[in-house]
Order: C-alpha cells, then sequence, then structure tokens
C-alpha cells in the first residue's frame, strides 16, 4: 500500500455523492471513508451513490466484511437516505468481491452495477428524476455523462 492509495469521497454534485477507490486503500482509510459517509446521511437529506472502482486493486477479506459490517449496523439510515446506489466496476475481481457483499449484505435501496461512470450518472440521474429532483438530474448529465442524443448518433 502506497501513498497513491486512498479513497475520496466527492459531494459537489450534492445529493450525489461519488467515491473514488484508488490502489488498495487502508482499513483507516476505510473508516475514515464511512465517518464522512456518515456525515452525509445524518444530513436527513435524500441522496445517492456512485462507488467508481475503476482505479482500486482488490478489496481484501477485511475490507469486505468491515464493508458488510458498516452497512449492518446503519442498515435503517441507509434504507431512509440513499435513493439509489451505481457501482461502476471493471475488474472482474471486483465483480466477484462486489456480488459476495451483496450476497451477505443485501442493500436496503436500489443499486446498479455497470462498467462505466456514464452509465452510472445516466442510473442515478434517472433515480434523481423519479424522485422530483429533475434540476440535480440534469447537473448530473451534464458533469458526469454525455447527453443521451450523442448516444444515438
Amino acid at each position: 500500500m502506497g501513498s497513491t492509495d486512498f479513497i475520496s469521497l466527492d459531494d459537489s454534485l450534492w445529493p450525489l455523492l461519488v467515491a473514488g477507490f484508488v490502489g488498495l486503500p487502508t482499513l483507516q482509510q476505510q473508516e475514515e471513508h464511512f465517518a464522512q459517509l456518515l456525515i452525509h446521511l445524518r444530513r436527513e437529506e435524500k441522496c445517492l451513490l456512485i462507488l467508481d472502482t475503476r482505479q482500486v486493486r482488490m478489496m481484501t477479506g477485511e475490507h469486505r466484511q468491515k464493508l458488510v459490517q458498516f452497512a449492518r449496523e446503519h442498515h435503517a439510515l441507509i434504507r431512509t437516505q440513499v435513493l439509489g446506489c451505481a457501482a461502476v466496476i471493471t475488474s472482474p475481481v471486483m465483480k466477484l468481491a462486489a456480488s459476495l457483499v451483496l450476497h451477505f449484505s443485501p442493500p436496503p435501496m436500489p443499486y446498479f452495477i455497470t462498467h462505466s461512470l456514464p452509465e452510472a450518472a445516466r442510473w442515478t440521474a434517472k433515480c434523481l428524476d423519479g424522485a422530483g429532483q429533475s434540476h440535480a438530474a440534469e447537473r448530473i448529465r451534464v458533469h458526469l455523462g454525455p447527453p443521451l442524443e450523442s448516444l444515438a448518433g
């Protein structure tokens, strides 16, 4: 684990939180990420998550256990505050790890797994549209994904 391994949490497109995972973050970094996430969840405003794992190496068994423990411990808060979660996963190993986590701790909200950030952005924007937050949905489409019209041609 080097100094380039980290987890970021970007709230610049609130109510969307984008968590970026790079390298193999330490367990301490994972705990700090959970603490930051809890601050946002306790705002009592609905939000959505994008988990961007395109640059992560692999989660250890201990990382997965801590994730499952966090999800179970905060299940009610996650259920009431999170409208949905999209995970961007390109690694076959990470897809396997995600399926294990989802098996042992099914999420209390809708989720979507994809290989691209624009697809994740479109899915989260659609969730926001459904929640009556079209303005926020459009900001996400503009900043994270190509407009749907550009995909047709």
